[in-house]
């Protein structure tokens, strides 16, 4: 069940920042050439691709959140670190599911770039999706690692990857 506390908090977080730039519905340029808050509406999926397909997002959406919560639910108390990711990637994908059940479309607002080139404007719900996907890829790469590394179940040494024969 901790994972639903770094969840809630993603929402919140992202519902809250969204109602104050929906309200005041300006963009803010707040580190020159590098970091703006600007308001765009957006009815498609990240990055603004497959604009309109309003319904198959809240149900993707709902797909992704059931199965989240399953693979959070089984994982051993000591996975602390996984939950805590995979609260992070609940919680984006309920506030965008926010939006586009209230509103049609997902607010985003946060619009980063360098040089003149920009990433696509996003937001906070983006933001946790993004980390905790991340963080569980590189955790499940450590741990594939750590696995190859490690002595086999019947007592031999399996050779670190680099010192073993090629594979045919």
């Amino acid at each position: 069940m901790r994972f639903l506390v770094p969840a809630a908090l993603v929402v919140v977080i992202d519902q809250l920042t969204k109602q104050l730039i929906w309200r005041n519905g300006q963009n803010y340029e707040i580190v020159a050439g590098f970091l703006n808050i600007t308001l765009v509406k957006n009815a498609g999926a990240a990055f603004g691709i497959f604009q309109g397909g309003r319904l198959f997002f809240i149900v993707a959406s709902v797909v992704a959140l059931v199965l989240i919560s399953l693979v959070a639910f089984r994982l051993p108390r000591a996975e602390k670190f996984r939950r805590l990711c995979l609260g992070l990637v609940l919680g984006g994908a309920i506030g965008n599911l926010v939006d586009r059940v209230l509103h049609g479309e997902v607010i985003d607002f946060i619009q980063i770039g360098f040089t003149g080139h920009y990433w696509p404007v996003f937001n906070v719900a983006d933001m946790a999706v993004t980390i905790g996907a991340a963080l569980l890829v590189l955790v499940a790469l450590r741990t594939k690692e750590t696995h190859v590394d490690a002595p086999a179940t019947d007592g031999a040494l399996v050779a670190p990857r680099d010192q073993r024969a090629p594979e045919r």
